[in-house]
């Protein structure tokens, strides 16, 4: 009798952790987490505009709560700064120290088996007359899977204060893949293709493609807490529309870029 328990119980445990074992891993709920990460830019480039095409620095923070299955709620400041003071509103932008943008993002994000979801809000504001500021809503929807994992995200900005009209919609479909070299280095090359409604780009057309991009990104971790890596893109405008009127800027239509940057967690 004794034994035939035994054997039972040593059944039971091994059911149990091949239970566990299939069950995909999920982070402790009721955690929090922060990070800290700063980027070094040839140029600034936002949704297929050259906003900056002078060097950059754009640190951001970002503080979180993964709350297990119920999700993940975080906050972000961001901002860019100018390297030099060769843009339009270098002297705006020196009275204060450089700032030619800054943002604040409050989202939430959670998976449902391998398809996750974000939605969140951002504030965007210019220092100094460097813009004007305005708000957006945006969502996420991805894929993982072992092959690539697409996305596509979508951002409504529901103000005037930009003179658009309130039903501008800015979309971003993506594929990207990690491929891990060793424990350490990882690199990630993706590709991009956005467009966005005439509300949006007061385009004399429609809806436009506004930028594709191809990009790679090596990502390299120091230590358990630090990392470290480059990134270099090619954007361009594919719009023949967009072109004629300077979406990109200028007689702009194309532009490689890139930098570095080192991210810090707790």
């Amino acid at each position: 009798m004794k034994a035939t328990i035994a054997i039972l119980a040593v059944a039971a445990s091994f059911a149990a952790a091949a239970e566990e074992a299939s069950e995909p891993a999920t982070a402790s709920p009721g955690k929090f987490s922060a990070e800290v990460s700063v980027d070094v830019l040839s140029d600034y480039i936002w949704r297929g505009k050259i906003c900056n095409g002078n060097p950059v620095w754009q640190p951001g923070v970002t503080l979180a709560y993964d709350a297990g299955d119920l999700g993940k709620v975080s906050a972000n400041v961001w901002a860019s700064l100018d390297l030099t003071h060769r843009r339009g509103t270098a002297n705006a932008s020196r009275r204060g120290c450089g700032i030619q943008e800054l943002d604040y993002t409050l989202a939430y994000a959670n998976s449902i088996g391998p398809v996750g979801v974000e939605v969140g809000h951002i504030w965007y504001n210019f220092p100094y007359g460097n813009g004007r500021p305005t708000e957006e809503i945006y969502a996420t929807v991805s894929y993982e899977n072992p092959v690539v994992t697409p996305s596509l995200t979508a951002y409504w900005d529901y103000l005037d204060t930009a003179g658009n009209d309130v039903s501008a919609v800015y979309a971003t479909f993506a594929l990207s893949r990690d491929f891990a070299l060793n424990d350490e280095l990882k690199l990630t090359p993706k590709a991009e293709i956005s467009f966005a409604d005439h509300a949006y780009t007061g385009s004399a057309g429609g809806t436009e493609l506004t930028e594709q991009t191809l990009g790679l990104a090596a990502t390299y971790a120091v230590t358990k807490n630090l990392s470290v890596g480059a990134q270099i893109n090619y954007t361009w405008t594919p719009s023949h529309t967009l072109r004629k009127e300077g979406y990109m800027g200028e007689g702009e239509h194309q532009i490689v870029w890139g930098g570095v940057n080192a991210t810090l967690t707790f």
